[in-house]
This record gives structure tokens, sequence and C-alpha cells, in this order.
């Protein structure tokens, strides 16, 4: 018998929120918030662990310092931070995007330029497998309006269908990585709780 009272995950808000709620609840775990509700967290019970709702970069922090045993979130901001302190466990047939480097011409520049992404890590290791020449400029949102007032002629940016950059005359040049949601465990928890392990087991069978 698994006791998941005090076991607690991070979800990232958005497109893995959307997606998740629905399998959450095929894999009999409750979730007592309604659809638009404000609340960004709920207990845990003997029948499923408790939830935070937060910002996709949070989600790791949280699991690394034991404010959540365990994390879903996009494996994109795993990747951008780098994170020597947290376990990827399972990866999750939800939110599948791609981390892409766009701009006004469909072109690969190939001289020095100015590229603006909240992506710092993903960027730079980007321009180095590909001897590329470029100072990012670091925006945290609204990358498509660089190229169109002139801050950056390119920017790496996370697209789904790619409507928004089509619809900001944006072209996807070239994409970086593939990103998806996955789950993520502080190493000690995963170590020394079953529980966190059973979540786990149970998400990624219902949703893989």
């Amino acid at each position: 018998m698994f006791h998941y009272e005090d076991i607690r995950i991070a979800i990232g808000k958005g497109r893995i929120l959307e997606q998740l709620v629905p399998r959450w609840l095929e894999a009999k775990f409750p979730w007592p918030l309604e659809p638009k509700s404000r609340q960004l967290w709920f207990a845990g019970s003997h029948q499923g662990p408790g939830a935070m709702i937060v910002r996709g970069p949070d989600v790791a922090t949280l699991v690394a310092r034991g404010a959540a045993d365990i994390g879903i979130v996009g494996t994109d901001l795993v990747v951008e931070r780098g994170a020597q302190d947290i376990l990827q466990v399972g990866d999750l047939d939800l939110a599948r995007c791609r981390v892409v480097l766009a701009g006004m011409s469909e072109k690969r520049p190939d001289g020095p330029f100015l590229v603006a992404s909240k992506y710092q890590r993903i960027t730079r290791d980007f321009l180095q497998r590909h001897h590329l020449q470029a100072d990012i400029v670091p925006l945290s949102g609204s990358l498509e309006l660089a190229p169109l007032i002139g801050l950056a002629p390119y920017i790496v940016d996370i697209v789904e269908t790619g409507e928004t950059l089509r619809q900001h005359h944006l072209i996807e040049i070239e994409t970086i990585m593939l990103a998806h949601a996955c789950l993520i465990a502080n190493p000690a928890h995963w170590r020394a709780k079953p529980e966190v392990v059973a979540i786990r087991d149970r998400l990624v069978q219902h949703l893989a």
C-alpha cells in the first residue's frame, strides 16, 4: 500500500497542464481543481499525490530543492537548465513541440548576426555546433517582435504548429531540438520514496 499524502508534483502551466489533466484522471489520480480554476495547488490524499501548478522554468528548481518530489516539464527546459541535480525518469506523449531557429528569411545566416531567445544554453550550443558567430539577445517572451522591430533578425523559440511565426511573417529555418513533456524527480526522494516510482509507473503507463 502506497501513501501518497505527502507526495507533491510540480506541473508546468500551459500546454502540458491542459493535456495532462484528462490522462491524470485515466491513471486514477484525483484532480479536485475546476477546469479554469486559478488555484495553484491541492494537497495529496491516500488516493493520489498533491500538485503545484507553476511556471515551467520553476518546475526543476522546486524538484531539485525538494519542495516537490517529482515534476512534469518540457524537455526543452530540462536541457536549458542543464540540471545535474535532478533525474529525468520518464517521457510522456504530451505537448510535443520543437525549438527552432526562425527569421524573416529561410536562409541560415552565414556571418555574424544577432539572435533573440529565452534559451541561452540551447542557442549557444546550437551556434557552437554549427560554427556560427552570433550575439544572443536575452528575451523572456514576445520573441516574434524582435525581427519586426529591428532588435534581432533571428530568434530561437519553441513552436507547436508554427502558426504564431506565420502570423508574424517569420519562417522556420531549422529545427534545433524536439521537445515534449517529461517526468523529473528529486534524486534523494526517488531513492527513498517508493511512492515516487509508483507515480512515475502509473503516469507513464497511461500517458506513453
